[in-house]
């Protein structure tokens, strides 16, 4: 892969290949009236515009009222939706005679309502809850930040929370993961510019779309992370075909005989996530995407993301220390490069340190404070930001938690790697360590026991094994007395987790559940099977030590 020379260009890149989908709504498209102003829209130059580029791109021109609400759900589907302002429905009449573009003040002004009901549709709607979403105002309009305060004050008016004007934009409203931009059409931009110099740089003609249009997306999304997944995503959508044929409707007779010789039929859907989860993951690595952030890569992101300064030290419990150690992107870059000693390489990369608070003496970087900034705050080389205890925590749960998406219908079954916590009064958490083989095939209401290891709640600054998606650090008790068995009853071949309306939360029901012993388990969330595996491998690994009396000198030599 070729890199570029900068990162956000090459980010621009990646988000052009992954934007596909356009959608503009104008009451000017296809218009026949022979009436030319500064709200003309037109349909051909903008789709040619967008072809040249490889996009498809749809120009719908809303006629009636119901076309807007059917053209909010289409919008949900594209990866960009450009909104006129001003949409001018034929349907609805109005009022007065010619409608006066500059009456901001008028009661019967209709401009922007429609356009707010879809751009409300589209960021409320639970399936774009967490997409990311770029959408455009594009309008003839020349107030512009009107406009985007217009958006805002309708979002808030609506119950839809986290947006806000942007500081260093106030055309542009933001939230985590979308951006809503207010900019001008080009017809007539010279006389619209010269009287308010404001818009000149937010007047974008047909041929200036594309390329702003990916400049934008990638703003939102320019990181290595973040790059790889839409680059991973891009893969799949080019390759779609090859995956449909690979699981082709030639396989369904045999799907189904497998599902036939199942005592629990559910599970083959099961196997069919995970094949297409795993031919994903070939497809993947053979289109070498696990090789993209590579070392000329990382170089080009930490000239965008790192700045070169001199930081402090941080002592184990947090405070700095006295000591000064120089950031630089060939320090970062020596760090970055393999050594079975990591330790070692701390020393060698970071080479001396000074004493800031003595007489700014320099001496070598010592063992011990090379160990806690490795083992502690390797993530402070790498950036500035106050909450990267924050950021280390969603890193490990996406290492470590087996879904990254878990909507509240979503019902789980007890098996490997399921964490629980009792609702007795210690309150205590458990994973579950019963093999999968042992957790399906139940008869209905059957009695099955199911093994559980108890974990313990650890403070901040412990030591841990993983945490719970709330942040709350948990540790394996390894001890033969931190196994415990409890029985559940089986329904449709596992045993299923009840949605509680009243707690918004999802329990496990034991066979002794009743009012005399009331105690369930809640579910706090599923491990990865691989990792849950080595913890149900090692903890039966400690089962089976060896304790005997053997002379002390003997064993303490070996």
């Amino acid at each position: 892969m070729k890199i570029m020379d900068d990162f956000s260009r090459h980010s621009e890149i990646i988000a052009n290949n992954f934007i596909q989908s356009i959608i503009f709504v104008d009451d000017k498209a296809y218009s026949t009236d022979g009436h030319r102003d500064q709200h003309e829209f037109d349909a051909q130059s903008i789709t040619r515009v967008f072809s040249e580029n490889g996009k498809i791109c749809a120009v719908y021109r809303p006629i009636v009222e119901s076309d807007v609400e059917v053209l909010s759900e289409v919008a949900k589907k594209s990866d960009v939706a450009v909104l006129d302002w001003q949409i001018i429905l034929d349907d609805v009449p109005i009022e007065d005679g010619d409608y006066d573009d500059e009456a901001d003040d008028d009661d019967d002004d209709v401009r922007g309502i429609y356009t707010k009901r879809i751009i409300r549709s589209l960021v409320s709607a639970s399936e774009c809850e967490y997409s990311i979403k770029l959408i455009i105002v594009y309008t003839g309009e020349t107030d512009l930040q009107y406009i985007a305060t217009e958006i805002n004050a309708s979002l808030k008016e609506g119950d839809i929370e986290n947006f806000s004007i942007c500081d260093s934009d106030p055309f542009t409203i933001i939230s985590d993961s979308c951006k809503i931009m207010v900019v001008g059409k080009s017809n007539s931009a010279n006389g619209r510019a010269k009287h308010n110099p404001a818009l000149r740089g937010k007047i974008i003609s047909y041929d200036e779309l594309p390329s702003f249009i990916s400049k934008e997306f990638s703003a939102m999304t320019a990181g290595l992370l973040s790059n790889f997944a839409m680059e991973s995503l891009t893969e799949i959508r080019q390759n779609f075909h090859h995956i449909v044929r690979k699981f082709s409707r030639e396989l369904d007779a045999a799907y189904l005989a497998h599902q036939v010789l199942l005592p629990n039929t559910d599970d083959a859907n099961e196997l069919l996530v995970e094949l297409i989860g795993d031919t994903f993951t070939s497809l993947l690595r053979y289109k070498q995407l696990n090789r993209t952030i590579d070392k000329s890569y990382i170089e080009k992101w930490l000239k965008d993301n790192v700045t070169e300064k001199s930081k402090l030290l941080l002592k184990n419990d947090g405070s700095e220390d006295k000591f000064e150690y120089s950031r630089t992107h060939s320090v970062l870059l020596k760090l970055l490069g393999s050594n079975p000693d990591v330790v070692d390489k701390f020393v060698q990369a970071i080479g001396n340190v000074k004493n800031v608070k003595a007489d700014n003496s320099e001496q070598a970087l010592s063992k011990s404070n090379a160990r806690t900034l490795s083992s502690k705050y390797a993530i402070t080389l790498f950036t500035d930001v106050e909450k990267y205890e924050e950021i280390n925590k969603q890193f490990a749960n996406l290492c470590y938690h087996r879904h990254a998406f878990i909507h509240t219908s979503y019902l789980p079954s007890l098996s490997l790697g399921t964490v629980v916590k009792s609702t007795s009064e210690e309150g205590k958490y458990y994973v579950c360590i019963q093999q999968r083989c042992d957790s399906v095939r139940l008869k209905d209401f059957e009695s099955r026991r199911f093994l559980f290891i108890s974990l313990s709640e650890i403070d901040e600054g412990g030591g841990f094994n993983f945490l719970t998606p709330d942040g709350t650090k948990l540790k394996i008790d390894k001890g033969t007395f931190a196994l415990r068995t409890v029985k559940f009853n089986g329904f449709n071949g596992i045993v299923i987790a009840k949605y509680c309306e009243r707690t918004e939360k999802k329990y496990f029901e034991p066979s002794h559940f009743c009012d005399e012993i009331p105690e369930k388990f809640e579910f706090i969330v599923e491990l990865k099977e691989l990792y849950a595996q080595r913890i149900a491998e090692e903890y039966s690994a400690g089962l089976s030590r060896v304790g005997l009396d053997e002379p002390e000198w003997v064993r303490l030599l070996n």
